[in-house]
């Protein structure tokens, strides 16, 4: 049961995180090209509404594909104003956060304490010593699911946040590098997020292996 719920809460995560994206590129008047939960080849995918939904085998992560990421097209990506640019890709952090916030007032009826909680709870899973944790968690009582889901979103809130390509928080930074690299812009941002990625995904992958065989 706690796999299940663990993977509910993954699973929700991933999904609001990228419909905000959809959310704020269509408000932007931005064209998504295609919606997808999980990465790798899809076995499900149906157009509707112009945009491509798709579903994939693994399930831990997801992208919104937008017009015009790669080349600078009519109602593509590359051609909105920064403030454009910048609201699409902090669209899904700001929802994680504000999904953890509502857990909070949930549980907790105390932002403060949740967000403790959730710091303590990560702490937790580096260091391998729960004794905090359960002290906490016996004395406040949270349901088992908001508890996760928060502490899922608050983590994803953070590491979205890094100033790296693959990440939300790269965009932050890279439209100066639009004006440095000029016309190879798209050229390095395509060799820097494809490489990024996969050190995400191989740390990912780590991370996930040694929380397994802890």
């Amino acid at each position: 049961m706690a796999y299940f719920i663990f993977f509910a809460s993954v699973l929700f995560t991933i999904v609001i995180h990228e419909l905000s994206h959809l959310m704020a590129a269509l408000l932007c008047k931005v064209k998504v090209d295609a919606f997808c939960v999980g990465f790798f080849k899809p076995y499900f995918h149906k157009t509707w509404k112009g945009i491509d939904w798709r579903i994939t085998p693994f399930l831990i992560g997801g992208y919104c594909a937008l017009h015009g990421e790669n080349e600078k097209v009519p109602n593509g990506f590359l051609i909105q104003p920064y403030r454009k640019k910048l609201a699409i890709a902090l669209a899904g952090v700001f929802a994680n956060l504000m999904i953890a916030i509502i857990c909070y007032v949930i549980n907790y009826q105390n932002i403060f304490v949740g967000f403790y909680l959730d710091w303590v709870a990560i702490q937790s899973v580096f260091t391998n010593n729960y004794d905090e944790l359960i002290k906490l968690t016996l004395f406040f009582k949270p349901n088992f699911f908001l508890f996760q889901l928060s502490m899922l979103n608050i983590f994803v809130f953070f590491t979205n946040l890094f100033p790296l390509p693959c990440l939300d928080g790269g965009y932050i930074w890279l439209p100066w590098m639009e004006y440095i690299w000029k016309e190879n812009y798209v050229k390095y941002l395509n060799i820097l997020t494809k490489t990024f990625f996969i050190l995400l995904m191989a740390v990912q992958a780590i991370f996930i292996l040694w929380i397994w065989l802890k």
